[in-house]
């Protein structure tokens, strides 16, 4: 059975990461699964963060979506592990936002990309961020 993962932060861009999975899920059946890991060992941080996330868990319920939260130390190991347990064959992820400190080896998509190597039967989606509006100059 086809699972498909969206690993989603508190950001409203997570909204499009879950109609990504929904159209998946869609074309080819099986089950959407929406994931936040938070590091550490509270799931809800600030009071914005936490209803950022209940809206986009909201959203992913409206479409069937499978929600889940939880926490680790190690954020990728923690996604790992649960693709493995839960039977997940793909996963979309959101890219980061352009910044000099999350670039190289050591970047977020260099980490998701490493899941290639390690689950080979995982198919992989890193959604591109959308441009920002420019704001009018009056």
């Amino acid at each position: 059975m086809n699972k498909t993962l969206v690993c989603v932060t508190p950001q409203a861009n997570g909204k499009r990461l879950i109609d990504k999975g929904y159209q998946i899920v869609s074309a080819i059946g099986g089950e959407l699964h929406i994931l936040h890991v938070e590091r550490g060992n509270r799931i809800f941080g600030s009071e914005e963060s936490s209803q950022l996330l209940q809206a986009l868990f909201d959203y992913a319920s409206e479409r069937d979506g499978v929600v889940h939260g939880i926490c680790g130390e190690d954020v990728f190991e923690t996604i790992k592990r649960f693709i493995k347990e839960e039977g997940i064959t793909h996963a979309i992820f959101g890219a980061s936002p352009a910044s000099p400190d999350l670039s190289g080896e050591n970047s977020i998509e260099s980490s998701i990309e490493s899941l290639r190597w390690t689950i080979p039967y995982l198919w992989l989606c890193i959604l591109e961020r959308e441009e920002e509006p420019s704001a009018a100059v009056l």
